[in-house]
């Protein structure tokens, strides 16, 4: 199922930090837009732009506009580009063979160090999740309300995290609650 598109337009904008904000046409709170988010390259966003946005969430729980583009500007992938040349391609390859040289390795060098000092290979749980995303995202079984638990309750230590059915970690309490769960009651 492909995420809605939200419209709105650019109420304020900061060109050197780049960022500004989106009144959504539906009312609402502002959206926090993020150069990065634009996904049209014609030209900068500038205040008075009609908006198209997906709403996400941010790493700090507060709601921002994702894949974003500007109503009239062509995004980049529709545009034409000039055919590079064969030198442009040769340090282009040379630059993309360097890049997997260089990953082979470090997974080599990581490998052995796993090898030699099994003790030292990360636990299941920072090899899943960000350090410091510790926060369960575990939807009930009996209920199927989404709860979050947090280290240090009767269940966090016997709840199982399994991303295919929709359950996720977060890195705090309010990211959770921004993103529609409930502390478990244990």
């Amino acid at each position: 199922m492909k995420p809605s598109l939200s419209k709105g337009q650019l109420i304020k904008w900061n060109d050197d930090r780049g960022f500004g904000f989106i009144k959504s046409s539906n009312g609402g709170k502002e959206v926090f837009l993020h150069i990065s988010a634009v996904k049209t390259t014609g030209r900068r966003p500038k205040v008075g732009d009609t908006i198209f946005y997906e709403l996400s969430y941010g790493a700090d729980g507060k709601i921002r506009a994702s894949g974003a583009s500007i109503e009239g500007v062509v995004s980049q992938s529709s545009t034409q580009r000039r055919p590079s040349t064969p030198a442009k391609r040769k340090i282009k390859q040379g630059r993309l063979l360097g890049a997997v040289l260089s990953l082979g390795v470090a997974i080599t060098i990581g490998l052995f160090r796993i090898e030699l000092n099994p003790s030292r290979s990360p636990t299941p749980i920072t090899s899943i999740t960000k350090p410091g995303c510790v926060i369960k995202g575990n939807i009930s079984i009996n209920t199927g309300n989404k709860l979050y638990h947090v280290p240090g309750m009767e269940d966090y230590e016997r709840t199982v995290i399994d991303p295919d059915k929709g359950e996720q970690w977060f890195c705090s309490e309010s990211e959770a609650i921004a993103a529609g769960w409930q502390k478990a009651p244990n």
